[in-house]
């Protein structure tokens, strides 16, 4: 048996949508699966050995459904990781949908729920299922998810040469946050929602936030710096994506980087 399957990459958050806005773009990763007489990941033609998290997430669906069978995944990754474009929920995706594929299931919904599950959040996962602009919230029926069109035609995204592990851009954000701010990213939130909804120009305030940008850039003095003046030369929409440490900005933006930037 043999199947292939391509997968976006995605950003979360959009500055004021933290844990809950999530977009695809065009960026891929290819992974294909043949059957084998062990379970084995070549990428590049070259054998993979270590953990592989599309490798974790195809064998944990395959034994969900009781299946014994054994292939080999071939793959081609264009995310980059810890950068804050989603390569763990594209891997985690390919390997669920190539599992289902295996099973002979193909609901969407379930691809959506078992890799959010896996994932622990939906927010990448949702527009890498469904692409296009997504809202997505853990309700106690399950994870939910509202897809809407694209958020723009557009997107820049500036990608620095350090990482920010997922773990750790979590572990510096506080338990508790001031009323005050939580308002201020609740309302730029949902206006950011109406706004695109009824076709109207999306201010760039609506993208701006208190609960997370600002300490993840502190990890890298660098990066904050390069934000800061970014964010007060642009006339353009601009975020950290995801956890980063890649800046996205709505619409096309020359911008002068550094070398290997």
């Amino acid at each position: 048996m043999k199947a292939c399957i391509s997968v976006p990459a995605t950003i979360a958050n959009l500055g004021s949508g933290f844990d809950t806005f999530g977009i695809a773009v065009d960026l891929r990763n290819d992974v294909e699966i043949e059957s084998a007489d062990y379970f084995s990941v070549v990428e590049e033609g070259i054998q993979i050995t270590g953990k592989d998290l599309v490798l974790k997430a195809f064998i944990d669906t395959l034994k969900s459904y009781g299946i014994k069978e054994k292939f080999r995944i071939k793959k081609r990754t264009r995310i980059p990781s810890s950068k804050g474009l989603g390569s763990s929920a594209a891997a985690i995706v390919s390997g669920v949908a190539l599992g289902m594929r295996v099973s002979g299931r193909s609901s969407m919904d379930e691809l959506f729920q078992i890799s959010s599950q896996m994932e622990g959040h939906p927010d990448n996962v949702a527009p890498a299922v469904f692409g296009g602009f997504t809202v997505s919230a853990k309700l106690s029926n399950g994870y939910v998810c509202q897809v809407m069109d694209p958020l723009c035609e557009e997107i820049t995204v500036i990608i620095p040469p350090f990482s920010t592990s997922t773990e750790m851009a979590r572990k510096i954000l506080p338990s508790e946050i001031p009323l005050n701010d939580a308002v201020f990213n609740i309302q730029r939130a949902a206006l950011l929602v109406a706004t695109f909804k009824n076709g109207k120009k999306i201010d760039k305030e609506l993208f701006n936030d208190r609960l997370h940008q600002n300490m993840r850039l502190s990890l890298h003095e660098e990066l904050k710096d390069f934000f800061d003046t970014l964010s007060e030369t642009s006339d353009l929409p601009l975020f950290v994506c995801g956890s980063g440490t890649a800046i996205g900005i709505i619409g096309h933006q020359k911008v002068d980087v550094k070398n290997g930037w």
